[in-house]
């Protein structure tokens, strides 16, 4: 009987032990894309395939920022938003309607959300796809 208190006790204390340093631990995602423009061209280094994947800026398109963190790279156009997945190896983008202004670029892991004064944009690296809400 004494002998089972104690395992339970270990028990008690393992489970303790284990939740204190998953509690402890702090996710830093690694930045696997860098995102530049260079001779008219938007270019993202990916890590995982190891090579340059281009897009073309269109005429009169104007780079206003690039961001990159995690599998993300976020380009915002003077008429474009653009996203390249390190996942799927591919960019992708929407166009800004008319008086659409970027508010907020917010970029996690696999994980990225542009907000506009008229709508939240989501993608995922993982599918390579965008999502709006209205």
């Amino acid at each position: 009987m004494r002998g089972k208190k104690i395992i339970r006790l270990a028990i008690v204390v393992s489970i303790f032990t284990v939740c204190a340093s998953f509690s402890s631990y702090s996710y830093e995602a690694n930045t696997e894309v860098i995102v530049i423009s260079q001779n008219g061209d938007i270019l993202a280094f990916s890590s995982q395939s190891n090579h340059w994947v281009s897009t073309s800026i269109h005429t009169h398109e104007k780079i206003v920022s690039t961001e990159s963190q995690g599998n993300i790279g976020v380009v915002v156009t003077t008429k474009r938003i653009l996203w390249f997945s390190v996942i799927t190896d591919e960019w992708s983008y929407d166009f800004l309607k008319k008086r659409e202004k970027i508010g907020e670029i917010i970029i996690e892991g696999n994980v990225a959300v542009i907000k506009t004064n008229e709508r939240a944009i989501g993608f995922s690296a993982h599918t390579g796809q965008w999502f709006v809400a209205q």
